[in-house]
């Protein structure tokens, strides 16, 4: 393989228009010509009609409820939501993502920006990782969107919504050098109370190793439902937080704070409230992942439910890694 390659950005469509409750799947859009690529760019447009109340500052990330990337070889490397991805973003690229903040207004327009990441910045070689487009024959892309209400909290206004998608690729896939050597693994699992589960159970596989996660706690006191994603408030409410299988814990009570400054470190923003996340790759190489094969048992837990304030804090969870090529 040549030297390192330029990275080459590519708009793939614009303009593509996005109703309330709607999922739309995009075929035939991506080129399959060999290259790796590095990330796949969404940037979503929203203009609001009538004057709501309670603005979310973030509701333009609420609003991407899923987002699905599947294979030809029957793969689902990308499974999360819009506001999984914001945090994922702002926690690997050090800075948040790009957005217009929500205010209660009529006719005005908010922009987000979130990329799907194919390579980590933990790992210094960005073939590794890289989704390789000569492996399949098609890629689907598949992205639902809530409600109006996830913008404005009391409202019954509308919402006109646009996409565009930008591919950020590299030519080193071209070249046996530069092929990468796994798949993409980034999953959030459903929401889950603290204190009457207090867990959540984590995929085994031996195609699978683990690089980090992400946890984020939200008080719905104020508002939200149980079961809806990223509802509620953020808050730094959880304790005992552990990592373990059935050999060993690798993260053993751990409190608040050492979660604090974790977060700090890689957002550079100490107010990034209500957020857990943690790596466990910190070598500069995949190989210092965490596999999950050979295990009865793995789970994320809070010990014996254990929270601060708010009291019935709900908790997602977002998983991030590697597992073999199919």
């Amino acid at each position: 393989m040549p030297g390192r390659l330029p990275n080459e950005t590519i708009n793939l469509f614009s303009g593509e228009i996005f109703t309330q409750g709607q999922t739309k799947t995009f075929r035939d859009i991506f080129p399959l010509s060999g290259e790796g690529y590095r990330r796949l760019r969404l940037t979503f447009h929203n203009t609001l009609g009538a004057t709501g109340t309670d603005p979310n500052d973030l509701g333009s990330f609420l609003f991407i409820k899923a987002i699905n990337l599947r294979t030809s070889r029957n793969e689902n490397p990308i499974s999360i939501s819009g506001m999984g991805l914001m945090y994922l973003n702002w926690l690997l690229n050090g800075v948040k993502p790009q957005y217009t903040p929500v205010v209660a207004s009529t006719g005005a327009l908010f922009k987000c920006t979130i990329d799907i990441p194919f390579t980590y910045p933990f790992i210094p070689r960005k073939e590794d990782f890289s989704l390789a487009s000569g492996n399949y024959n098609n890629l689907e892309l598949q992205i639902q969107t809530g409600l109006c209400s996830d913008f404005r909290r009391t409202t019954d206004c509308t919402v006109a919504t646009t996409m565009d998608c930008h591919l950020l690729r590299n030519k080193s896939g071209k070249y046996e050098g530069g092929r990468p050597i796994g798949m993409q693994y980034i999953k959030e699992l459903a929401p889950f109370q603290a204190v009457t589960k207090g867990y959540a159970d984590i995929e085994m596989a031996n195609d699978l190793i683990l690089f980090g996660f992400v946890a984020i706690a939200h008080d719905l006191v104020a508002w939200g439902s149980v079961g809806n994603a990223f509802e509620g408030d953020p808050a730094d409410c959880l304790t005992d937080i552990s990592f373990e299988d059935n050999i060993m814990p690798w993260i053993k009570t751990a409190k608040v704070d050492t979660f604090q400054e974790e977060r700090a470190m890689l957002s550079n923003e100490r107010a990034m409230t209500g957020v857990y996340p943690y790596l466990f790759a910190m070598e500069g190489s995949y190989k210092s992942g965490l596999p999950t094969g050979g295990h009865t048992e793995m789970k994320f837990k809070i010990g014996n439910g254990n929270v601060g304030t708010p009291t019935t804090p709900q908790v997602n969870l977002i998983l991030f890694g590697t597992r073999e090529l199919r």
